[in-house]
């Protein structure tokens, strides 16, 4: 296990720098979207606390920091992460599909990129559509 992310075997999209919509933009525009998509993810994923924003992010870095934050709010914060489902706009039919079609050890991973699939989606429409 990485000493950094005692959760990186866990998830294997994150080994895998997959960050959904990243390669519909042009390659100059990767840090500025890396960026606001974790402000997007900080901003929305209260009452987490995300912690200090990087100056250049990696797919990597905010795929260990969301692992991180779902890990916290199924331990911690279990009362209100319904609150943030709905802010970050995942369906409740959706999470229903996916509590019941997976395995308990998997469902963090799952959330986890449900989350990052919806704000990257918000992140990439607000480059593209300004």
């Amino acid at each position: 296990m990485n000493a950094q992310n005692p959760y990186a075997a866990t998830f294997a999209w994150m080994n895998n720098e997959v960050i959904p919509y990243l390669d519909q933009l042009p390659e100059l525009s990767h840090a500025e979207f890396l960026r606001k998509l974790e402000a997007q993810l900080a901003k929305d994923l209260y009452p987490v606390e995300w912690g200090e924003l990087s100056a250049e992010p990696t797919a990597q870095s905010i795929a260990a920091k969301l692992q991180q934050a779902v890990q916290e709010l199924i331990q911690n914060h279990n009362n209100t992460l319904g609150q943030v489902l709905y802010r970050i706009d995942i369906s409740e039919g959706k999470i229903r599909r996916l509590m019941a079609s997976t395995t308990p050890e998997k469902r963090s991973e799952k959330l986890a990129f449900q989350l990052l699939e919806r704000e990257a989606k918000k992140v990439w429409l607000r480059m593209n559509y300004r």
